[in-house]
């Protein structure tokens, strides 16, 4: 079976530019990165440790990042912005748990920080807790209702949930407060895919790679619905694409060989399959098993 990306979190649009943050997964690998945003926030004496948390964030050692704001926190006790950095860094390290205390205690200092609701919203809805998530993001809405990001981040939580059209409608609401925002066109491809609406899908995703041509997983969900339209040619095209950005995507290899299998190179699907499972990517055996005998 073919598979297409249903949500990337790839590289977000200004709020998160302003943060630093980076995200991108097939099945939520999470990448942040610290913020000297914050730091005149903070008193002197917790500038060097957030400093260092930042150079260690971008090195992907969170757990060193955690430690350098734990004594952040101790010398700023009673700011709402170093616990909030402390608790998406132990977002980062997926200690949802102790994230979600973390952030508590940035809200009960200030119950309009933007940044500990967002971060709280995404440690409840990656602990399966939805609902409350989603009550995150409305309560982040009411501070400010122009945020893009949490219209993304609450339709992503809605198409988990089934619903649909909440989730269409915030998506057009984040594109109507930023035209650029590549998750939004991500996420309307893919409620595009859900219901077969392969042409209207690739409208989407082309948009996300016009904005930014390097958005490796916008052309794999091209290159798949290009194959669900027997446009292989066209499919193969944007699977070597995707590699091209990603080589180590399982995922293109994987679907490049059932474009490769339909138009009659046995050879170079097999070859496919075989180095998407090299890539961890399981499912290509069996189909190996099936087809490469």
């Amino acid at each position: 079976m073919k598979s297409y990306i249903l949500k990337s979190f790839h590289e977000d649009n200004e709020l998160f530019n302003k943060f630093g943050i980076f995200m991108q997964s097939l099945k939520y690998l999470i990448i942040f990165t610290a913020v000297s945003f914050f730091i005149n926030s903070c008193g002197d004496s917790a500038d060097e440790y957030i400093r260092s948390a930042e150079i260690k964030m971008k090195a992907e050692k969170f757990g060193e990042a955690v430690t350098d704001l734990e004594k952040a926190v101790e010398i700023e006790k009673e700011s709402d912005i170093v616990w909030a950095l402390k608790g998406k860094a132990n977002f980062m390290s997926n200690d949802f748990e102790t994230a979600i205390s973390d952030l508590n205690k940035s809200i009960e200092i200030n119950p309009k920080n933007e940044i500990a609701y967002y971060f709280r919203a995404y440690s409840r809805y990656f602990s399966g807790n939805a609902t409350d998530a989603v009550q995150d993001i409305n309560e982040l809405l009411k501070i400010n209702a122009s945020n893009d990001s949490a219209y993304v981040l609450r339709a992503s939580i809605f198409t988990d949930l089934d619903s649909l059209v909440k989730a269409e409608s915030d998506l057009k609401k984040a594109l109507e407060l930023n035209p650029k925002n590549m998750q939004a066109y991500f996420g309307m491809g893919a409620l595009a895919v859900s219901v077969m609406e392969y042409e209207t899908a690739i409208v989407y995703y082309e948009k996300v790679v016009q904005l930014d041509p390097k958005f490796a997983e916008a052309y794999i969900n091209i290159g798949f619905c290009f194959s669900e339209l027997n446009d292989y040619h066209s499919s193969i095209q944007n699977f070597t694409k995707a590699i091209e950005l990603q080589p180590d995507s399982g995922l293109a290899y994987y679907n490049r060989g059932f474009s490769k299998i339909a138009l009659g190179d046995r050879i170079g699907a097999c070859n496919d399959w075989s180095k998407a499972g090299e890539l961890g990517y399981m499912d290509a055996y069996d189909i190996i098993q099936d087809n490469c005998k």
